[in-house]
């Protein structure tokens, strides 16, 4: 049976919002199968697929308060897209009567009620065109009810079509430039525009439009057409449409122009969207009034003969076979390069540089591959690390999968697993939960990817730790696999080395808190892994522990173990009430135990957590597994969340969030994340991993590069040979301009910044990636309904449409349903968000009610329980956004793995129900992974692409079993929306041209301001002994000045040399300042009420208020890399004011 589910919910929506719905229900349908509406008139039941008469105005046509007008978005503005429906200037022939005639149609097209849908084509020469039209009308009848003797109005519903009696259209000429064809005596009408001449074809405008006028001061349901649709049928197939002259074409742009050759816009609409047949020749085009399209995913490849499994690549497998197999990959990508050399014979000469620029990078790719594979071969060391890696990554696979294991009261003072699951055994696949075939194997590029690495992870001075790689690849494909599988085999490489190591080597930097928390989890599996692997051979791998801190902002995680807001104080509070919970980490890494509270009769029982006793009689929390059969019950996991704990202990690796770096001028401890003991340097980090790179722009990513001028000096090492640096590793799904970013950010050179895997000559095929055609894609369906009274009521309809549809679908089983009964609603902003949560509890819950009424669902059952009982509601809805606190962000990710089976227990009750709505912002954009999530509604267009793509791609990562459906819902009264949808098709087909260039400003004018001082002062600090950092602040010597300065001048002379000037003008206003104020403290001291103390600090917390005291002195110091403003905090207060009247009778 072929998967119908999604289909069956575009039906529902079309059927909800354009008709017609004929319901299965006496008095509902004609004889002839045609619906009569009875509750609701047709242009209250409908609001899509309408033309009004000409002329009509918001008020003729009944708005109601609240109606969403056509005004300029305040957040974007038009798309900068060539209209080729629009005449050019120089090859104008028409007069003044007929431009005003043409643009008219138009501007009916495009009216807020509109009159008329059209679209643009290109028709070859000598083509014969024929057309098909169809609509319907509504017949408004008055009755009296014989048994109630109330007046009863119907509006049955008559189909209209016309197909010009199946003869070809008379196109207008350039003399006579526009045909009317009226459609009978209906009011319809069929107009033809022609606009001018493109080579061998000509563009003509279609239209489709209501001639009929109002008749009174209202619209009237008569005079409007619903259900309009109309179809081009070409002979010699259409022409596609131009494409808009850039003026400036950047590599990026020629590589898209050589990528995307073969795909081609066919039709514009005019207030509605085009669709039009794939193939090679396009034989016919249509209106679309909610438009669809699939795109089809970019899968990793496979490579016949070349199965990449761990196991066979680890210490348990023979190193000949796997160099055998690496050799056999990297000759059949040297197939696949030649077979490009082929191909670009035959191209057109404007592809001729670009397609060589494409095989060179990839002669480059395929360069350093081999050079890994031969590394393999003739350095033990390498090869070692190499097989420990690839069991490492088989351990962490085969563990991260585990499920998710509950802890129940035992009822005997104790708790218990409640599905406990056997732990794997690595080399025993029939103890491998689950569907064993997803376990053990490599994504060629994963591999690729590593191999390419390898000397520049084992030779510190090797050339190519100065190339920064980015990984670009879509969602869902495997990036994180492929840089975690490096991670592990630098933290083995860099221990075969030298088995004393315990400093930090590898920095894993992310921009949002829900990623961040997410790919912690993840990370800790491997390092779980390559903790025990170490246990088992100290005599490779050394004494010392392999580790991962997570380093983030306190409302995350505690900063602290002791003090009112320290770790021990809400770990005995959690034990009190298990309510908040601010450890992340809900299930072990390694067994999926539960770690959190449990509840055991009246009692709180912690699992996972430990209180212990730390150096100097102090108390810290440690975790622990509770499950007796887990590695880590009878010792800690390797795992630290507390700023206190990472300082101490110093992780192996370390996962952050960007913003936590500005807190490095404020936290000496941390140089020992960097290599420092007390101001000495010992080592060093030799990887930092940047996770979704594209995030990292605009005022971010203009700080961040800023800071990166601290983080590159703490990196470095400085040799008598020169300076050694930490390789970069970059990744992301959508980006432009990487290298011009990557630039700016890490003051690489432009030639050192390498895409991987590099691009083919076709976008559907790098060899290591192609597109599935054969399986299911993302399907996006816009929805955009000029006939509503609100954007509010569109939204409401859609959610509850939503709702309804996917409990009617017909399935095989119930769980088939689960895909789609989260419904995750995506807003631009926490104000649209904040206004839609308010419709969960009463507008759609009570319009839910109305379809089920409206299709007579409550008197189908014989009993009203029964029909409750099979019916849908809102039993749970969720937020996802920064206005929610850690612990609740981490139990909200969990509850959307909660899956409909539709299974009830012996009372009939759902254990637990799963989300049915969860809203959410852009903190979603990136790090939800939730295999099970099929469906998403997005408000309004993304102010960006790359959030676009992202977001929507949060949905159908498992195509098989949950392919994903996106309705986009357009405001009309926003022209950005409206422009997306009316070039719906051609954006979608193209979309990953149109992901907008990023801009990366370290050391512009704001930036400096707000932190050129928090870089000097924390290379300073974090460079220098605790002398050094105690208060009162040294002010620096000539010595360390000049070498700060030098450090921060070659920066900006190497970014943006066109700042230097400014930038050292800076520097010695700042000096000036420290030397000025004699500052009493680094950072202010607090009274016990919290507020600043009077002596003068050099620096303090942006967004804070300072002590009037300091007299203007002390330089306000970003604590986040985002903007932060000072708060602003009321009070409610408890104790009732009671006016009291005074000596003059004046109440007081």
């Amino acid at each position: 049976m072929s998967d119908t589910r999604r289909d069956q919910l575009i039906d529902y929506i079309e059927k909800e919002f354009i008709g017609p719905d004929p319901i299965d229900w006496p008095g509902m349908t004609q004889s002839n199968g045609e619906e009569i509406l009875t509750t609701d008139p047709p242009r209250t039941r409908y609001i899509a697929g309408i033309l009004y008469p000409r002329e009509t105005t918001d008020t003729d046509s009944d708005t109601q308060e609240g109606e969403s007008e056509p005004v300029i978005d305040p957040e974007g503005e038009d798309l900068e897209v060539e209209d080729p429906g629009a005449e050019p200037a120089k090859k104008s022939r028409a007069t003044p009567e007929f431009l005003e005639n043409a643009e008219e149609l138009i501007n009916r097209s495009n009216a807020y009620r509109q009159s008329a849908i059209s679209i643009t084509v290109a028709i070859k020469r000598e083509d014969n065109i024929r057309v098909k039209v169809s609509a319907g009308t509504y017949t408004t009848l008055t009755a009296i009810d014989p048994k109630t003797e109330r007046k009863v109005i119907t509006y049955p519903r008559t189909a209209l079509s016309w197909e010009n009696d199946g003869n070809p259209l008379i196109l207008p000429t350039a003399d006579k430039s526009l045909r009317k064809e009226p459609i009978g005596n209906t009011g319809l009408q069929f107009d033809i525009t022609y606009r001018y001449r493109a080579g061998n074809s000509t563009i003509y405008t279609f239209t489709l439009e209501n001639t009929k006028g109002k008749r009174g001061s209202s619209v009237r349901d008569d005079e409007c057409f619903f259900q309009v649709k109309f179809t081009l049928f070409s002979e010699k197939g259409f022409s596609p449409l131009s494409e808009g002259q850039r003026i400036t074409e950047d590599e990026d742009y020629r590589s898209n122009q050589l990528l995307y050759r073969d795909i081609h816009n066919y039709a514009i609409g005019h207030g509605c969207a085009a669709d039009w047949e794939e193939s090679d020749t396009v034989g016919w085009i249509s209106t679309a009034t909610f438009p669809r399209y699939d795109i089809k995913p970019i899968v990793p490849s496979t490579i016949d003969g070349v199965s990449l499994e761990m196991l066979k690549m680890s210490p348990y497998g023979s190193f000949s076979e796997t160099v055998s197999e690496l050799r056999l990959m990297c000759q059949k990508y040297r197939e696949w390069i030649n077979g490009l050399r082929i191909i670009r014979k035959s191209l057109s000469p404007e592809y001729a540089i670009t397609a060589d620029r494409h095989i060179r990078n990839c002669d480059i790719c395929l360069s350093r591959m081999e050079k890994g594979i031969d590394l393999l071969e003739q350095n033990k060391e390498v090869r070692t690390a190499f097989q420990y890696m690839n069991l490492a990554m088989l351990m962490q696979q085969l563990h991260y999968n585990l499920p998710l294991q509950r802890w129940e009261d035992d009822g005997i003072n104790d708790i218990r697993l409640i599905n406990p699951v056997n732990l794997p055994e690595v080399t025993n696949s029939n103890t491998w939960y689950g569907d064993k075939t997803r376990y053990g194997k490599w994504r060629p590029f994963q591999l690729a990817f590593v191999l390419m690495n390898l000397r520049s992870m084992y030779d510190r001075d090797c050339n190519e730790r100065g190339i920064v790689d980015l990984i670009w690849f879509p969602t869902g494909g495997g990036k994180t696999e492929a840089y975690l599988g490096l991670s592990a085999y630098t933290i083995f490489i860099r221990r075969l080395l030298d088995k004393e190591d315990k400093g930090t080597a590898i920095l894993m930097r992310y921009t949002l808190r829900l990623l961040t928390a997410q790919q912690y989890e993840r990370a800790s599996a491997m390092i779980c892994a390559c903790e025990l692997l170490r246990k088992e051979h100290e005599d490779l791998f050394g004494k010392n522990r392999i580790t991962i801190g997570l380093w983030v902002g306190g409302t995350t995680t505690p900063n602290h173990m002791d003090g009112s807001e320290g770790a021990v104080k809400k770990f005995e509070k959690l034990k009190q009430d298990g309510k908040e919970n601010p450890f992340v980490i809900l299930k072990c890494p390694w067994c999926g135990a539960q770690m959190g509270a449990i509840q055991r009769g009246n009692i709180w029982e912690i699992a996972g957590y430990k209180k212990v006793m730390g150096p100097h009689g102090k108390a810290k929390i440690v975790f622990r597994c509770r499950n007796r059969n887990c590695d880590f019950s009878k010792e800690d996991l390797p795992l630290f969340v507390v700023d206190d704990a990472i300082y101490e202990s110093t992780p192996t690796l370390l996962l952050g969030t960007v913003d936590k770096f500005a807190m490095l001028p404020f936290r000496p401890k941390a140089q020992c994340l960097f290599g420092y003991e007390n101001g000495e340097k010992k080592t060093s980090p030799d990887l930092i991993i940047q996770d979704e790179l594209h995030l990292i722009s605009g005022p971010l990513g203009s700080m961040v590069g800023h800071y990166e001028t601290l983080i590159h000096e703490l990196c470095t090492v400085r040799t008598p040979s020169g300076e050694i640096h930490p390789k970069i590793i970059a990744s992301t799904a959508t980006i432009s301009r990487a290298k011009a970013q990557c630039h700016a950010l890490y003051g690489c050179k432009e030639d050192n910044v390498f895409q991987f895997p590099p691009p083919g000559l076709d976008a559907g095929n790098s060899f290591f990636a192609k597109e599935d055609h054969g399986q299911n894609g993302r399907r996006y369906v816009g929805i955009l309904a000029s006939g509503s009274s609100s954007d509010a009521t569109t939204a409401i309809r859609l959610f509850a449409a939503l709702l309804y549809g996917v409990k009617a679908m017909k399935v095989e089983k119930e769980s088939d349903r689960d895909p789609y009964w989260t419904n995750i609603g995506y807003y631009n902003s926490i104000r649209e968000l904040g206004q839609a949560a308010t419709w969960i509890r009463a507008d759609i819950d009570q319009h839910l009610d109305v379809m089920y009424k409206r299709r007579f669902d409550d008197k189908r059952y014989p009993t009203k329980e029964e029909y409750r009982k099979c019916r849908r509601y809102i039993w749970r809805d969720e937020e996802l956004t920064s206005r929610i606190s850690g612990s609740e962000v981490t139990a909200s990710l969990a509850n959307l793995g909660i899956r409909y089976s539709g299974e009830e227990d012996a009372a009939g009750k759902v254990k637990e129900h799963p989300i049915d709505i969860c809203l959410a912002t852009n903190m979603i954009s990136v790090g939800l992974d939730v295999s099970r999530l099929g469906l998403m509604t997005v408000a309004g267009q993304p102010k960006t692409t790359s959030e676009y793509i992202q977001a929507t791609s949060r949905v159908g990562r498992n195509a098989t079993d949950a392919p994903g459906i996106v309705f986009v819902l357009y405001r009309p009264g926003r022209p950005r929306d409206k422009s997306h949808y009316e070039h719906f098709k051609s954006y979608h087909s193209r979309v990953y041209c149109s992901v907008e260039p990023t801009s990366v400003t370290p050391f512009s004018a704001p930036v400096r301001e707000r932190a050129l001082h928090a870089i000097m002062i924390g290379m300073m600090r974090l460079e220098n002994d605790s002398r050094f950092n105690e208060d009162p602040p040294t002010y620096p010597d000539k010595e360390l000045q000049g070498r700060v300065l030098s450090i921060i001048e070659n920066r900006v002379d190497d970014i943006d040399s066109e700042e230097l000037d400014a930038t050292l003008n800076r520097i010695e206003y700042i000096l000036q300042c420290w030397e000025d104020w004699n500052p009493r403290k680094w950072e202010p001291a607090k009274n016990p009420d919290r507020s600043y103390a009077d002596p003068v600090p050099l620096m303090y917390s942006a967004g804070s208020h300072p002590n009037e005291a300091w007299g203007g002195r002390g330089i306000e110091t970003p604590t986040s890399m985002r903007s932060v403003d000072a708060s602003c905090e009321a009070e409610v207060l408890t104790n009732r004011y009671i006016a009291k009247e005074g000596e003059d009778g004046i109440f007081k």
